[in-house]
């Protein structure tokens, strides 16, 4: 009985473990108690759950205004899925992509110096209440996250609610990737990773990049994504996906827009929708084919091509860039189907 009692001991302190909130008071029904900097005023009118939100107003000056807070990284934590409810009313367009309402997990070392920063939400203009969501790999030497709640040198009010971090193991985020692996006697079966979320309304969850979310200008639904440069370099989202046994060939289909897009040097250097083979992670089945290009201002497009998978290829990376220009890329409804 004892030794039951103590196995039902740790499994439940490993659940309550993996449910609990690093972040105190996140929903801010202690008003701002734990929370640094005094940027931030409660609403009780605006809230997701609770009696209150937090709220930055910033009406002239487009200065940086921010709260935050400083969490611990629990030991054996692989990785940490951040969750956060935002409300955006009139944040306006900046010069940068940045200028924003940002939530932002920075990981620092033992000895506060940052290692990554990674943004949780980047929000402009008028938005409903909208959950963002991201699931980021400790990385080594990480020891602290710095949470912040801001308006990035922008005007407009922002909303925050129910701001959440949890620690994962490895175990449990692998249980939460969509790669798994069985193993069938001696044989392993792994179910291919699926491209997702091409339509964008889970925010950038599957992609990895450098792109926001657009409420405001999208095709169908509510979101699309939104990529901006301001100096002729290279910004770009991407997801990789598996190619099943047997496929044959490959339909890319989905809708671009420009905003004011100036090509580059070469005749290349524009808005991109891009497909890669590759045969592992290093090196790839072909070169790089493209779905469709824009430039200068456009409305919304769409693009679709078939193309026969490369031999040897076992995954294909999709990618909207922006390659070596300037101005804004819209991307949206992107759908991938595989056959035989």
């Amino acid at each position: 009985m004892k030794q039951l009692f103590f196995f039902s001991l740790l499994f439940f302190s490993a659940i309550s473990h993996a449910q609990t909130n690093l972040i105190k008071n996140g929903g801010f029904e202690s008003e701002t108690l734990n929370w640094n900097g005094d940027a931030a005023t409660l609403s009780p009118y605006y809230k997701k759950t609770g009696k209150n939100s937090a709220v930055i107003n910033q009406f002239v000056g487009a200065e940086w205004k921010a709260i935050d807070q400083i969490i611990n990284i629990p030991k054996n934590s692989y990785a940490i899925e951040f969750s956060v409810w935002v409300k955006a009313d009139q944040v306006e367009d900046g010069k940068e992509a940045y200028n924003a309402g940002l939530m932002i997990a920075e990981f620092t070392n033992s000895g506060g110096k940052k290692i990554i920063s990674e943004n949780i939400a980047q929000v402009k203009g008028t938005v409903d209440w909208t959950n963002y969501k991201k699931t980021v790999l400790v990385p080594e030497k990480a020891k602290q996250i710095r949470i912040m709640l801001a308006l990035a040198q922008i005007n407009g009010s922002i909303f925050f609610d129910d701001v959440n971090a949890t620690a994962l193991s490895e175990e449990e985020y692998f249980k939460l990737n969509p790669i798994i692996t069985i193993h069938e006697g001696q044989k392993t079966i792994s179910t291919p990773k699926q491209f997702s979320n091409g339509n964008f309304e889970d925010n950038l969850n599957s992609w990895n990049g450098a792109g926001i979310i657009s409420a405001t200008d999208k095709k169908e639904g509510n979101t699309a994504v939104e990529i901006t440069s301001k100096t002729a370099e290279w910004k770009a989202i991407d997801q990789i996906a598996d190619i099943n046994n047997g496929d044959k060939t490959i339909e890319i289909s989905g809708w671009l827009k420009a905003k004011d897009i100036q090509q580059g040097k070469d005749p290349w250097n524009n808005g991109m929708f891009i497909i890669e083979f590759k045969k592992n992670d290093t090196t790839k089945a072909s070169e790089d084919q493209i779905i469709g290009t824009v430039t200068g201002t456009t409305d919304w497009t769409a693009f679709k091509k078939t193309f026969l998978i490369p031999e040897g290829a076992k995954q294909y990376r999709i990618m909207v860039a922006m390659s070596v220009c300037t101005g804004t890329l819209l991307a949206d409804n992107i759908e991938v189907k595989l056959s035989k």
